[in-house]
């Protein structure tokens, strides 16, 4: 009679098998064959997400029109800005400069003081041309030794017109050999030719009251002195000023706030009150006698 053996066969695996569960290996073959069927499939990437850079706004036309408008507004911010700037910086006839430290500067290098014997006075330096053709040959020898030309008060020069080389003239405390070329006594004027030449001062305008002025001198032998005022009036050829002027003064220029020289400083009204009636030749009657005009200063 056949036995039925009740024994389970023993299955036959290996030692490495041995340590994993039966259902552990049928997991591992299946995941297997999906890493087989992934290689053999070519995946394509997800799409990239472009984030939106911080410079940019997420409403652009209107961050572009901002931005138009804010360049406009400093655009023409700017030429306001500037014009206004040369507005306060302008210099007109009716007020002192806004440079007045350097005008001073530059007017007093081109004021000396003109000495007589005992008289001092003042003067102011000019540009003019060469002598005429019709002037004598010791003139025209004077002209080449003497190149600078100063404007002062004949009433400076009166003592020395028979010695016409008695005159001295300086300029920062520096005396420099000069002569008498010519004068005007009618118009109390007189021209001082020197060896040093100084940067000359341009001519003014006819000014009109109200104008600022100032008149630079040697008051009292205290040179490079200035003092400020306006213009009063003008009556004929003279001008009439508020800037005080005191014996010292006389020759020296009274200037414009561009530093043009209006007149020479000539005479003061003593017995006026406060700052008085301080008067000046104007530049006009140089050519009376002294200069030759081709046009007159003040049409």
């Amino acid at each position: 009679m056949l036995r039925k053996n009740m024994k389970t066969p023993k299955t036959q695996v290996s030692l490495d098998d041995q340590s994993h569960p039966a259902e552990s290996t049928e997991s591992e073959v299946a995941i297997t064959k999906s890493a087989e069927v992934e290689q053999n499939v070519t995946l394509e990437p997800e799409p990239k997400v472009l984030r939106q850079g911080p410079w940019i706004h997420p409403f652009p036309i209107i961050t572009g029109l901002s931005v138009v408008a804010l360049l406009a507004a400093a655009f023409f911010g700017n030429i306001l800005i500037n014009r206004f700037s040369d507005e306060l910086s302008k210099t007109d006839y009716f007020h002192a400069p806004p440079n007045l430290s350097q005008l001073i500067i530059d007017i007093q290098k081109s004021t000396m003081v003109i000495s007589c014997g005992d008289s001092q006075g003042s003067g102011w330096v000019i540009s003019l041309g060469e002598v005429l053709n019709t002037a004598d040959a010791e003139t025209k020898a004077l002209d080449k030794a003497y190149p600078g030309s100063v404007i002062t008060n004949h009433h400076v020069i009166e003592e020395c017109i028979d010695s016409k080389k008695l005159i001295t003239t300086s300029n920062g405390g520096k005396t420099y050999e000069s002569i008498l070329f010519s004068y005007d006594e009618e118009n109390d004027l007189a021209i001082v030719s020197t060896k040093l030449v100084l940067p000359p001062l341009p001519l003014s305008k006819k000014p009109e009251p109200g104008w600022w002025s100032m008149s630079l001198g040697s008051p009292y032998g205290l040179e490079k002195s200035i003092s400020i005022g306006n213009i009063m009036n003008l009556v004929e050829d003279q001008i009439i000023s508020t800037a005080p002027i005191n014996p010292g003064n006389s020759g020296g220029p009274l200037v414009n706030s561009f530093g043009e020289v209006i007149g020479t400083n000539t005479w003061k009204l003593i017995e006026a009150e406060s700052d008085g009636i301080n008067v000046a030749g104007s530049v006009q009657l140089l050519c009376d006698v002294l200069v030759s005009c081709t046009e007159d200063f003040w049409p």
